[in-house]
């Protein structure tokens, strides 16, 4: 249900401001280049180009929350180089460490991947939260997530490819090939273009389910209270204590209604359960 309410949220998102999400990365991407190619020593190039692909990612959440992107973000973690680059940086070592792992390496390595995914966001949102800290606290915010996160990312991707590898199967059949060598031509321009797009609001959007958790996925209206029987009061008692200790309709919490789907949600739940749509 958390991806199905994520992948909902991120094409919805992606449909709304596809080209402006597309030049961001590209921006990003030109940003990287450039780094690499006058960047004169690693020292240098490595926290630059770590603080820019956190920067990537502030813009996925901040999209994902339904706000406005802007080149801007890509240098937020500019304002705090030192302590931006140090944990992105941080976070890649371990990983190459993980996989250096003799036979299970590899397998370690992706999962720790996850486990550290959540670094950048919390380096951009929670400024309280040191460099290295922020990779255990990464660990923390990731647990039961992993998998789910694993999947919506491994699975499609996996499909992708193996539609990909049928079209390119079928372009070889003389006279109709034409055909699909055309649609995988126009398949893998969309992917190369659009996916990492995609997957980008889903991991934040990951990150975002993570603070705020959907307790319920169905939920129904709380009964009314029958009002308490009021008891003879033999010693004097100011009444404002006695009106006080009844409970009153305003001390119920409320449903929320989704703007979108009208569908009814649990008290202070900030996604809706069917639609994905955010309710704050």
């Amino acid at each position: 249900m958390i991806i199905s309410n994520i992948y909902k949220r991120a094409f919805n998102v992606l449909s709304k401001m596809p080209f402006k999400l597309w030049g961001l990365s590209l921006l990003s991407s030109l940003l990287t280049i450039l780094v690499l190619v006058f960047g004169v020593l690693p020292i240098v190039i490595v926290p630059v180009i770590a603080v820019l692909s956190a920067g990537m990612a502030a813009v996925y959440l901040d999209g994902f929350n339904g706000k406005e992107v802007y080149s801007d973000q890509l240098f937020k973690g500019f304002k705090d180089f030192w302590r931006t680059a140090g944990g992105m940086c941080w976070k890649k070592l371990w990983i190459f460490i993980w996989f250096l792992v003799p036979i299970a390496g590899p397998f370690i390595a992706i999962s720790k991947y996850y486990a550290y995914s959540f670094t950048p966001y919390i380096l951009n949102e929670e400024k309280s939260v040191n460099a290295t800290a922020a990779l255990r606290k990464s660990m923390q915010d990731t647990n039961g997530y992993k998998l789910q996160m694993f999947c919506a990312e491994f699975i499609p991707n996996l499909l992708i490819y193996a539609v990909m590898a049928i079209l390119a199967l079928l372009s070889k059949i003389p006279f109709v090939g034409i055909l699909f060598a055309v649609i995988t031509v126009i398949v893998q321009l969309v992917y190369t273009l659009f996916a990492p797009l995609f997957f980008g609001l889903v991991h934040a959007g990951f990150y975002e389910y993570a603070k705020t958790p959907v307790k319920s996925t169905t939920y129904s209206a709380p009964q009314a209270q029958s009002a308490p029987v009021q008891t003879p009061v033999q010693t004097p008692v100011q009444p404002q204590t006695t009106e006080q200790a009844a409970p009153t309709e305003n001390d119920t919490p409320k449903p929320i209604t989704c703007p979108v789907c009208d569908s009814v949600n649990a008290p202070n739940t900030h996604f809706c359960y069917k639609c994905g749509s955010k309710l704050d």
